[in-house]
């Protein structure tokens, strides 16, 4: 019975290593080459600054779409047409990195940003909904090109410098999200300063009709459109403000035209024609999904883009604006991104002393409880600190969960990131587009249950993962066992 077991793990060894060989050989795999060897670093920290500087208009407006553009709805409609978007591009995103290069599609991602903050000057259907269709279409590229840029980064200064490979994933991606807390820092600081400068149609919390306002989780669509439920800021200081984003877009447009490094081309057969090779890359993003490892993280995934979301549309507006005043948003999600940057540079190093699946562990069980809290806390005008206060708790959280979920994710396909990133777009915007579309027809408590159920089962989902990816662990370190007998036992029967 022993050495029956021992054959068939041996047996199933063998065949997941000629499956990943297989696997390199497929065209979505890019190879480090000179363009990026012992340029890594650089390369890394490059890429972080431009996504900081194109981001920050981006972030500011997501945060106020909501507030602003409340009327009819176009906020939320617009976010969901964005997201739409993303899950659509996020499928054949390595289909178009195989005819533009992962530059050529973060230049025109880049360039579908400036049209889009650039049509929060004048937000009407005809401006606004084209535009997010637009950049929504394009955030699929952006995002699968990031993960292959910060993965092939990581890989070719592994095998260069002869660093554990798995440390460099969780290093790269932390510099990266680290960096990405920016936008979130800066473009909601600037979005609250200059909206503090504005005036405003101030409501007391009984509207001229007799309604009373409603905040935190009982809020419902059909309340947050009501007249003088939020306090908006005169229409020359908003234009002030877009001003400044769409500054700052053009900005990091050309400093990706100028000063980012391409990728090594993608490893392709001449003869395949370009839609022989985007089917074949499509559907090899595809094939991914039906992977235990992929299934097992879907949950998780989808949890993070739930809570991402939820902030955007709900936190904002429900919990921020309707107490406070939408001149605090930017305050309070400029507080979560310190938290967030600073958690995704301390929690894999943390990771990496205690181990990786008790930090996860912790972080997702930790989303669900912050969504508990949510469900039950009425914001009142007297407790803005608390409230500040909690949202730097889901900064931590989610920093440090974005981070090591991306050097996870590289550590399992380290040889497909571009299928694996794509994958991961593609599952986020699914989940950003369902929880913003629930937004328009659902009241906050019911997306609140949503949530944290599906907190509930990412914990279930990720602990599988995790004993699944350590007996996988194992099964070399059987077949050496084996093998170790069988040469015991035949010098044994030679003596």
């Amino acid at each position: 019975m022993q050495s029956y077991t021992s054959w068939t793990l041996r047996m199933v060894h063998r065949i997941s290593h000629i499956a990943t060989v297989n696997n390199m050989c497929q065209p979505s795999v890019c190879r480090p080459g000179n363009d990026i060897s012992g340029k890594e670093r650089r390369t890394v920290v490059t890429l972080s600054v431009i996504f900081v500087v194109i981001f920050s208009g981006f972030v500011g407006i997501q945060n106020l779409q909501s507030t602003l553009n409340n009327e009819e709805g176009y906020g939320v409609i617009s976010l969901s047409i964005l997201y739409a978007g993303f899950l659509l591009s996020s499928i054949f995103a390595p289909s178009f990195i195989q005819l533009f290069t992962p530059k050529g599609c973060l230049i025109i991602g880049f360039i579908a940003h400036v049209v889009y903050t650039a049509s929060n000057l004048h937000p009407v259907f005809w401006t606004l909904l084209p535009a997010s269709a637009f950049v929504g279409i394009t955030s699929g590229l952006i995002w699968t090109t990031q993960g292959m840029y910060i993965s092939h980064c990581a890989i070719s200064f592994s095998q260069t410098q002869n660093v554990q490979m798995r440390e460099i994933f969780g290093k790269f991606h932390g510099i990266f999200f680290f960096s990405y807390a920016f936008p979130s820092i800066l473009g909601n600081l600037v979005s609250s300063i200059i909206l503090m400068q504005g005036d405003y149609n101030v409501t007391t919390n009984a509207s001229e009709y007799g309604r009373i306002k409603v905040c935190g989780a009982d809020l419902c669509p059909e309340q947050s459109v009501a007249e003088g439920q939020f306090a908006l800021p005169d229409a020359l200081t908003v234009k002030i403000l877009m001003s400044a984003f769409v500054i700052s877009s053009i900005i990091g447009l050309l400093l990706c035209i100028c000063l980012l490094p391409s990728l090594p081309a993608p490893v392709t057969s001449s003869k395949n024609s370009a839609i022989r090779k985007m089917l074949s890359a499509s559907h090899f993003c595809l094939r991914v999904n039906t992977e235990v490892e992929m299934i097992l993280m879907i949950p998780s995934i989808v949890l993070l883009s739930f809570v991402e979301s939820f902030r955007w549309i709900d936190v904002s507006k429900a919990y921020i604006s309707c107490p406070y005043g939408v001149q605090f948003v930017g305050f309070a999600m400029a507080l979560h991104g310190v938290f967030s940057g600073i958690s995704s540079i301390v929690l894999p190093r943390l990771a990496n002393l205690i181990g990786r699946k008790y930090v996860l562990t912790l972080l997702i069980i930790g989303f669900t409880i912050t969504y508990v809290v949510f469900l039950e806390w009425t914001p009142i005008k007297d407790e803005l600190p608390q409230m500040m206060g909690f949202i730097s708790i889901q900064g931590v959280l989610e920093g440090g969960f974005n981070t090591m979920q991306c050097a996870l994710l590289s550590s399992i396909y380290p040889t497909k990131t571009d299928a694996a990133f794509a994958s991961l777009a593609t599952w986020k915007s699914l989940g950003n587009t369902t929880i913003i579309c629930l937004a328009y027809y659902l009241c906050e408590r019911s997306r609140l249950y949503i949530i944290i159920s599906v907190g509930i089962l990412s914990i279930t989902t990720y602990v599988a993962l995790e004993i699944r990816l350590r007996l996988k662990k194992k099964i070399p370190e059987v077949e050496d066992e084996e093998e170790n007998e069988s040469n015991e036992e035949l010098k044994m029967s030679a003596i």
